[in-house]
């Protein structure tokens, strides 16, 4: 088996990338970076393969973390609770294991993002396996059923849900991926906002059909090349665009407004930018974890599944609505590459097309004016 083993720098630009990738989700870049420093003091590294580094009836799963915003009410749930469980997610792994009476031989990100990327690789290291170089979105997404896996057919279950409060199911069936979603997201709800979920298990044959191939090489290839950008006081909008050849700008801005509300186990909201180039234009982005819809001018402009990439225009480093990244006036460069063939599929873009998404955004009720 070819493995590559990353550096720590790796790692550090793996996030980088991920993180402008992500479109704006993918957990937490300062967790990842933790986790990151836990794992290389303590003499292991992360590694990486191919596909086609397995045997065809080698066994893999999906590992990452479910949830998001919730309320006041749904935080009170567990102010009192004792953490028991340290490793959630390995916990989670070992239960489905235990449950299929198999051992996986490598574990595939659930999306492309700043911490749930290094989840499988961190996973993997702590358990002597490896993880898959690509995920089962190629960007994030707000929720697990928003999956490649789902438009190749793979049933998500059986899976394993972990709370680092010692809750562990196991969901041997569930009626599809949407109604899997739901018992995860409820979960992380009543668990603090985020679960542990080990998912999807299936063989290397049929995730060659699904697993979007080469994401966490190109990831760090792209966080190398900006940091470096920076580093070198170069411009960093031009690397990206040398490094992500069929990336494109399409709006540059200052921001004017930004809202954030947590709640159902998602965060969402908007951002609004005024141009910084044509006087009058504004970008609208409506995000549900990630940047998922946007109007320009109030006219239907790019969408999910392509990705939007939001970064700094002055760094090129990524953005996420889940911090205070977006104060008034910062100048943001606003990206978007075309999804991944997969997801320009007819049963793509009913999995994570615009219409995926129109009864969420209450400030757009025109659900008729994105036509695919």
């Amino acid at each position: 088996m070819t493995i590559q083993e990353l550096s720590k720098r790796d790692a550090y630009n793996l996030v980088i990338g991920a993180k402008i990738l992500a479109c704006g989700g993918g957990g937490s870049e300062a967790k990842a970076l933790e986790n990151i420093n836990k794992i290389y003091d303590i003499g292991l590294n992360f590694t990486i393969a191919d596909l086609t580094d397995f045997q065809p009836d080698d066994s893999l799963c999906i590992i990452g973390m479910v949830g998001g915003g919730i309320t006041e009410e749904e935080k009170r749930l567990v102010e009192e609770k004792e953490i028991v469980e340290k490793n959630p997610m390995i916990r989670a792994v070992k239960e489905l294991e235990l449950f299929l009476g198999e051992e996986f031989s490598a574990f595939v990100a659930t999306e492309l993002g700043p911490y749930n990327s290094i989840i499988p690789l961190m996973v993997a290291a702590q358990m002597g396996k490896v993880a898959i170089n690509g995920d089962c979105c190629g960007r994030s997404k707000p929720k697990i059923s928003i999956s490649t896996t789902r438009v190749k057919d793979l049933s998500i279950s059986p899976f394993s849900i972990v709370s680092q409060y010692g809750d562990i199911q196991i969901m041997k069936n569930v009626a599809d991926d949407i109604r899997g979603e739901l018992i995860a997201r409820t979960s992380s709800r009543l668990s603090g906002g985020s679960v542990s979920v080990a998912r999807c298990p299936m063989k290397v044959k049929e995730a060659q059909k699904a697993v979007i191939p080469q994401t966490l090489s190109l990831a760090i290839e792209l966080g190398k090349q900006v940091k470096t950008a920076n580093e070198q006081k170069k411009q960093p909008m031009k690397t990206i665009l040398d490094t992500l050849p069929e990336t494109r700008i399409v709006f540059t801005g200052k921001v004017r407004d930004f809202s954030r509300t947590e709640e159902g186990g998602f965060t969402s909201g908007e951002i609004i930018l005024d141009s910084l180039n044509v006087k009058n234009h504004e970008l609208k982005v409506w995000y549900q974890n990630e940047y998922l819809l946007s109007w320009l001018n109030n006219e239907p402009f790019v969408t999910c599944p392509d990705g939007i990439y939001m970064v700094d225009s002055k760094t090129g480093y990524g953005l996420t609505p889940w911090e205070n990244d977006f104060k008034r006036n910062r100048e943001v460069t606003v990206f978007t590459r075309d999804a991944p063939e997969i997801w320009r599929s007819e049963k793509g873009l009913q999995v994570f097309g615009p219409r995926a998404f129109k009864k969420n955004w209450p400030m757009y009720k025109r659900a008729s004016s994105f036509k695919l």
